[in-house]
Order: structure tokens, then C-alpha cells, then sequence
């Protein structure tokens, strides 16, 4: 049992529906429905994990607010979520708050950017988290609530209004909940956070800064017409990403995909290095007018090229969904972030 918990009390009324208006006027929702905080499901989560509730795991910007377990766990019961997933948030806030990551400017900026959080390893199977067909979509409780109990925590314990403060000019539904797994079971190469040198028996929650995705329909059998097809959807200099040439564009590939490159004899890696240089935008492509912005390449001369990274091996490739061969999700990357990868802690029972 969790020892007093801090937070305090707010009166609400009996009425769900009125419940549910009275938090809404407070501000402590995204809009949607959520579950009230009462203290045993707050303490059923807290103890879970058996850390103090007073533990800060990060200060959450813009106002530094201390995401304690505490805190944490209140969100977290809003969000929907069961206790065995909120090792999950808890692990993601605290990629979250690496420095690299740029959490300040995900949370303020004008780019309708968000946390994409990718799970890894067996913690999928034992809390359910989807990463077939539709894992980006709705109707998985473990994707949705994780990902949505992360926003909530960094809007409510951050201080982050839309609109106030969140200054993202038409924001996306991604800013709700974004959060999937890595399809290990169906990839022909090693999974993601292996690949970052984790053990396979280990759990990890990757964390992106996001701006959407694009869906490139790429219905070949060949890996050169899917990378030319793929680099083709990635090269739109309208990305924020080729603003700094900086950041790890994300691109998800079904098993089928996957199978066509590994029966070629492509691995990863040289699918990276194929598609960055098809990624190169021509300067002479864009318009002459300098943008206000002040991207690193406005005083260039325009016989240069762009990037929408740093080099190949900055390209994310994940394998999730279905198992046709057909649709590829991109996911450009905010220009002002790098991925983080946090080991999850998972309490022994």
C-alpha cells in the first residue's frame, strides 16, 4: 500500500455527465470523456509499481511542473489505462524529459508535432499493446490509453493549453494519442530496440517527435519501385524536417514489405542508404523568396541541396500492420527533436 498521497481533492458532481462538463470546464481534459481519479484506482496504480508517490520522474515544461507517481497516476486513471500499463507512461515521460528530445519546444511550438511513442519487446504481449493490422488506429485500449495518458500528463502537469500556450497552428489527432508496437514476431531483421543495442528480453518505449503520417501506397514486388515510391512521399521540402536537415524520420513498413526487402537480400540498413539520397531536395526546386523562418539553408547557394536528416542511419524503419504488401506510414520528423529510447521497468509480482 502507497503511503498519503498529495494531490488535492476536487468536489465534483454525482452525475457522470455533469462530472464529465465540470472537468472540462476546469481544464483537466483533452476534450474526451475520462475516467474520475478517485484514490483506489490511484493507489491501485501507484502500487503497481511500488515507487513512492512522491517520486519526481521529470519536471514537465513549459511551466516545470513535477510529474511525480503520483501525478502521473492520476492522468493515467483519466486516460483509461490498467495498472500494468503505467510502467509504460511512467518510462515514456522519462524519455520524454531528455534533453535531446526538446520537450519545450514540442510542447509550444506552432508545429503540430507530438510524442509518437513505439513499444518494444514482451511487454507488448503481456499488456495487450497492438501492432497488426490498424495498430495506429482505434480499438486497442493498451495503444490508445498509454499514449493518451502521456498527453494528458503533459498538458495538465506541464501547463500546456492548446491555444494559450500549445501554439500549433491546426494540431492533429496523433496530439490525442499516439502509440503502437513493433511487430517483432513478423520482421525478418532484428527488432528496433535490439537494433539500438538492448537485449531482446528487454522492454523499451522509443519516443519520436512526430508531425503526422502519410500513407504511401506502394503495391510492388521489388524493393527498388517500393524504395523509389517511398522516398517519393518522403521528399516534400514543406516537412519541417529539412527546415534544420536534423531529426529521425520514421518509416513503418507491413511484414509484407518487409518479406520483399529480406527475400532480395536488403536489410535495413541499406534500405537507409537508399532512400537518403533520394531524399535530397534541389535548392533550385524551391521558391527564391527566403522563408521567415530562417531555415539553415536560407543563404545557400541554390545549386545545393536539402536533407530531411542528418545522415541514412537517422532514418527510423519499423515494421507493424497488416501483412499485405501495400501501404507504407511515414511519420516526418520535427526538425527540433532527436528519439529517445527508456528502458520500462516492469515490478516483479
Amino acid at each position: 500500500m502507497t503511503g498519503a498521497l498529495a494531490s488535492p481533492r476536487i468536489e465534483g458532481p454525482d452525475d457522470i455527465a455533469e462530472l464529465f462538463g465540470d472537468m472540462v470546464g476546469k481544464g483537466l481534459t483533452d476534450g474526451l470523456p475520462v475516467i474520475p481519479p478517485l484514490e483506489k484506482y490511484v493507489r491501485a496504480m501507484i502500487d503497481h509499481v511500488g515507487l513512492p508517490p512522491d517520486q519526481v520522474i521529470a519536471n514537465i515544461p513549459p511551466e516545470g511542473g513535477p510529474a511525480t507517481v503520483e501525478k502521473l497516476a492520476v492522468n493515467a486513471v483519466m486516460a483509461g489505462c490498467l495498472p500494468e500499463y503505467f510502467p509504460v507512461v511512467i518510462a515514456a515521460i522519462r524519455a520524454l524529459a531528455e534533453p535531446k528530445y526538446n520537450l519545450l519546444g514540442v510542447q509550444t511550438t506552432t508545429n503540430p508535432v507530438s510524442p509518437v511513442l513505439v513499444v518494444n519487446g514482451p511487454i507488448r504481449k503481456q499488456i495487450g499493446i497492438h501492432c497488426g493490422r490498424g495498430c495506429m488506429g482505434p480499438g486497442f485500449r493498451a495503444n490508445a490509453t498509454i499514449g493518451r495518458a502521456v498527453k494528458l500528463a503533459l498538458l495538465n502537469i506541464g501547463g500546456c493549453p492548446p491555444g494559450d500556450v500549445s501554439k500549433s497552428i491546426h494540431g492533429y489527432p496523433g496530439r490525442f494519442s499516439f502509440c503502437f508496437g513493433e511487430l517483432e514476431e513478423e520482421s525478418p531483421w532484428e527488432p528496433f530496440h535490439v537494433e539500438l543495442g538492448y537485449r531482446r528480453e528487454q522492454s523499451t518505449v522509443t519516443v519520436f517527435g512526430g508531425q503526422g503520417t502519410q500513407n504511401l501506397y506502394a503495391c510492388f514486388l521489388t524493393p527498388e519501385s517500393i524504395v523509389h515510391m517511398v522516398a517519393n512521399g518522403m521528399a516534400c521540402y514543406g516537412n519541417n524536417g529539412y527546415l534544420r536537415g536534423t531529426g529521425n524520420p520514421v518509416v513503418v513498413f507491413s511484414p509484407g514489405h518487409a518479406r520483399i526487402f529480406a527475400e532480395h537480400g536488403w536489410d535495413k540498413a541499406r534500405i537507409k542508404k537508399e532512400l537518403f539520397p533520394r531524399t535530397l531536395i534541389p535548392l533550385s526546386g524551391l521558391p527564391e523568396e527566403k522563408q521567415i523562418s530562417h531555415p539553415i539553408y536560407n543563404d545557400w547557394d541554390r545549386s545545393r541541396s536539402i536533407q530531411l536528416c542528418r545522415r541514412p542511419e537517422d532514418i527510423a524503419i519499423l515494421v507493424a500492420g497488416g501483412p499485405e504488401a501495400y501501404h507504407v506510414t511515414y511519420i516526418p520528423s520535427f526538425s527540433s527533436t532527436e528519439m529517445v529510447t527508456q528502458l520500462i521497468e516492469i515490478p516483479r509480482q
